[in-house]
C-alpha cells in the first residue's frame, strides 16, 4: 500500500464512511441510514452514489468485504469493514484537519478564540 497521507484530502463523504466503519462493520443500507442520522444530517446519498464510493474505497484498500456477523444475516447484503490501511488513512485525514483547525484558530477565524 502507499503512504496513507497521499490519499488526503478525502472527500467528506469518504471520511464520514471511515468514521462509521471505524465503529463496526456495516452494510450499505446501514451506512446510508447512519449518514442520515449523523448530527450534520446533510448526507442523503442515493444507492448508486454510495456503492460507487464504497467500490472506490475498496479498490484503494480502505475497506473490504467482511463475513456476515451471524448466520441470520442475509447473504445478499454485503458487509463492509475498515482495513488497517483504511484506519491509517482516517488518521492521516484527521491530522490534516487538526492542522487546518489550528491554523484557523491562529487566524482568529473561530468565535471565542
Amino acid at each position: 500500500m502507499s503512504d496513507p497521507a497521499t490519499l488526503t484530502p478525502l472527500r467528506p463523504v469518504v471520511f464520514e464512511i471511515i468514521l462509521i466503519l471505524s465503529e463496526r462493520p456495516a452494510h450499505g443500507y446501514g451506512i446510508m441510514k447512519t449518514l442520515r442520522e449523523r448530527p450534520a444530517g446533510r448526507w442523503v446519498l442515493g444507492p448508486g452514489t454510495l456503492y460507487r464510493t464504497l467500490n472506490e474505497m475498496r479498490t484503494l484498500g480502505i475497506i473490504e468485504e467482511a463475513a456476515p456477523e451471524s448466520d441470520s444475516e442475509p447473504a445478499r447484503r454485503r458487509l463492509y469493514r475498515l482495513t488497517g490501511f483504511g484506519r491509517k488513512v482516517g488518521a492521516a485525514e484527521t491530522r490534516r484537519m487538526e492542522s487546518l483547525v489550528a491554523q484557523a484558530r491562529s487566524a482568529s477565524l473561530l468565535e471565542g478564540h
